[in-house]
């Protein structure tokens, strides 16, 4: 055989083996899972979240994920009002270029409204949005008041709808009172807005609920913090009375206030009961129901 002979098998052999490489990597390619955004609740900080960010790093290998903090965390979380915390939260998801492609996004407790707001005022291109334990219908009761320092407390149940304290205190703007809802619909500043709960509606904010792939919706039957519990599923107290509202009788379904009903029509809207105290929705005493019901909802990967 003579070289030039043998340098055109080498040669051969070498582009085989190239192509042969390339197909085998297009083939076992690793996924690239949608990123994660993660919302903490209220007197809590990023930190808080740090077992779910475990959970879907061990199960969804080389996500990535932000985990929002709002401010310091902990004082920011219920000293800013809600309407500067959801332009916080948009400002720095819409300067991270690696969420420009769209993401999955988690909220719990008042990350709830966060993150649902943020859906609503601000057109992020999410795909999934996942509200663990959340406040959709708003808050009215002690339980939840204990989380904030004493001297506030008074505050939200003489003077929630106060000018001052809706501007500076976050539970006061979605601290729903079912004796006065006619006020909390005009002075409450924040949930009523979100919610589309008056005379003119933002139509804007059905639309982009609209866009999503699913909307996932739990609360606990454990919790015993926040009242009512069925607020994660938009179900909150009937008016001057401390009953809480069936799903088919509330406003967000028969009014479709911001797309609930057609997201059910439609089979995007997912509910879910967790078993266990409110504090524990982000941590270990949950995992098993966060793996078993939740987890399918961030195992999907960018086109």
């Amino acid at each position: 055989m003579s070289d030039s002979v043998g340098k055109e098998i080498k040669i051969s052999h070498l582009a085989y083996l190239l192509f042969f490489a390339t197909v085998l990597s297009r083939i076992i390619k690793t996924p690239v899972y949608r990123p994660v955004v993660l919302m903490h609740g209220i007197v809590a900080s990023s930190l808080d979240m740090n077992d779910i960010a475990d959970w879907l790093r061990t199960s969804l290998p080389g996500i990535y994920i932000l985990s929002m903090e709002i401010g310091n965390g902990v004082d920011d979380s219920f000293m800013w009002r809600l309407d500067k915390q959801v332009d916080y939260f948009c400002t720095k998801i819409q300067n991270d270029i690696r969420l420009h492609q769209g993401f999955n996004m988690l909220g719990f407790s008042q990350g709830s409204l966060i993150v649902r707001g943020a859906v609503e005022r601000c057109s992020l291109p999410v795909y999934n949005l996942i509200t663990l334990s959340g406040l959709h219908q708003g808050i009215f009761g002690i339980p939840y008041l204990l989380k904030l320092p004493v001297r506030f407390r008074e505050l939200i149940t003489k003077y929630a709808y106060g000018k001052v304290i809706q501007d500076h205190i976050s539970v006061a703007n979605y601290w729903r009172d079912p004796m006065q809802l006619n006020r909390y619909k005009s002075d409450c500043h924040f949930l009523p807005d979100i919610n589309n709960e008056r005379e003119i509606r933002n139509e804007t904010y059905r639309i982009n609920m609209l866009k999503l792939n699913a909307f996932v919706m739990t609360y606990s039957d454990l919790d015993e913090v926040v009242t009512p519990r069925e607020s994660g599923w938009f179900r909150g107290y009937v008016s001057q009375t401390l009953k809480v509202e069936t799903w088919n009788d509330s406003r967000q379904f028969t009014e479709d206030l911001i797309g609930m009903r057609t997201l059910w029509e439609q089979g995007k809207l997912y509910t879910f009961i967790s078993h266990t105290r409110h504090q524990d929705t982000p941590h270990a005493p949950n995992r098993e129901f966060f793996m078993s019901n939740i987890l399918v909802f961030f195992n999907n990967t960018l086109s």
